[in-house]
């Protein structure tokens, strides 16, 4: 199943690619020799007019080849105005520009089909209340449904994130609805400093309220002490060392403070209760300041008490669109991140990491396997625009020195340029494979 679902993952995308330089190479006027996926021997292949496709054994890339591509070939004069190297600048920067475009046009158009279909969000119920939050000053306590903000009505989770942080610290007005009544609670949002992705410290506006989460097992990540303890899906905790459990934060609460320490669970499975004992690992997290801070895991994930939120067709542009550019800086700021050492090169994963993630996706349904599909799909068109020989971006920078001096570099220049180019790709590569084995060898098998 990881296997088949990467392949069919790796072959969507470099489909997707290499047709952004086929068509636009074909509509500009420039023969295309050969269509490739993947490198290596051919496995099959067919030529239709000009053009032979093919399916090559190695599954990880692919390639367009055109005429006159590569600078030494020789031409006929009659093939001059069809091939690459003639064309002026301004369609040869098209063409190598339309594989990572169509990548990332590629992204919004699963992106837009996700949330036209319906995309799930967590049902707007008040889970956890912090202790001191603007939220418990004003009276909001656990299991109130919130029906409007400001008059606005709230049909997801998602609506309050988005009212709270566009607040600027101004107060709004919560529709509570709580045991069959009808409450309204004037709540004002505090700025609060929070953790990024990157470990950074960041301002956030915040309320102090997470949602509702039954105390249901949805997920049991595998060769994980919950799964030795024989955790299953479905599972309901009732209680911890005898105290009841009503939430999932009740369970992550206790489990956290009691790394290597074995805790009795009661659990009910279907009509029956069981009594397991697990003990959680303890865990590590490091932060960019240098903290440290150790909590108890156990490798469970709660079922989702979501509801399905479907948008109309304007607004799933819109959403795809913003999806899609968010991501984009996000992967950007990231590659930056890598740069000044803030997040660890140990987090660089390789195609091992995403032939497994493919299948972890693919096996939680279609939806999470095409949203993955989207994010590899944003990455492989943002990192293909890095200014490094070999890739596409590398070409666009030729293109732009070429444009400048109004002419080519000198082709010992451009050759010494690809050679460093392709040793850091190598490089890049073998790195990434090493991080994929250490995962792999130190059972990593989920993030």
């Amino acid at each position: 199943m990881t296997f088949l679902s990467a392949l069919v993952l790796l072959g969507i995308l470099v489909f997707v690619h290499e047709l952004g330089h086929f068509l636009f190479a074909k509509k500009l006027g420039v023969r295309v020799l050969k269509f490739s996926l993947g490198f290596g021997p051919k496995l099959i292949g067919r030529k239709y007019g000009d053009t032979e496709y093919l399916v090559s054994a190695v599954p990880l890339g692919g390639y367009v080849k055109m005429l006159g591509e590569e600078t030494g070939d020789e031409l006929k004069e009659e093939d001059k105005p069809f091939a690459y190297n003639y064309q002026p600048v301004w369609k040869r920067f098209l063409i190598v520009f339309s594989g990572p475009v169509f990548n990332l046009f590629f992204a919004a158009a699963i992106f837009f089909v996700v949330f036209l279909s319906g995309v799930p969000v967590p049902k707007p119920y008040a889970g956890k209340v912090m202790e001191n939050s603007p939220a418990a000053a004003a009276g909001l306590m656990t299991g109130d449904r919130i029906a409007a903000i400001n008059g606005k009505t709230v049909s997801g989770w998602d609506d309050i994130d988005v009212s709270v942080n566009e607040s600027r610290g101004e107060k709004l007005l919560f529709k509570i609805e709580r045991e069959g009544k009808i409450i309204e609670l004037p709540v004002t949002p505090e700025k609060k400093t929070g953790k990024n992705i990157f470990g950074e410290n960041t301002e956030v506006m915040d309320i102090g309220i997470m949602p509702f989460l039954y105390p249901e097992v949805g997920e049991v990540s595998k060769n994980a002490v919950a799964e030795k303890a024989g955790i299953k899906n479905g599972d309901r905790i009732v209680e911890i060392e005898g105290a009841p459990i009503k939430t999932w934060y009740d369970i992550t609460a206790m489990i956290h403070v009691s790394p290597e320490k074995p805790l009795r669970l009661k659990i009910k499975r279907d009509e029956n209760f069981l009594e397991l004992t697990v003990t959680p690992e303890k865990k590590t997290f490091k932060y960019s300041d240098g903290t440290e801070k150790h909590i108890g895991l156990i490798g469970i994930g709660p079922a989702g008490n979501n509801v399905i939120k479907k948008y109309n067709p304007l607004k799933a542009v819109s959403l795809g669109v913003k999806r899609t550019w968010d991501m984009v800086v996000l992967t950007v700021v990231m590659v930056i991140k890598l740069v000044q050492r803030i997040v660890p090169a140990e987090t660089l994963g390789g195609p091992i990491m995403i032939f497994q993630m493919a299948g972890q996706q693919a096996s939680l349904g279609a939806t999470n396997f095409f949203v993955f599909m989207a994010v590899i799909s944003i990455n492989l068109g943002v990192l293909n625009l890095l200014p490094i020989p070999v890739l596409d971006g590398g070409h666009i920078l030729f293109l732009g020195i070429e444009a400048v001096r109004r002419k080519p570099l000198n082709e010992k220049v451009m050759m010494i340029a690809q050679r460093i180019g392709l040793a850091i790709i190598i490089t890049l590569m073998v790195f990434a494979f090493y991080n994929d084995i250490m995962r792999f060898i130190s059972g990593k098998t989920f993030p």
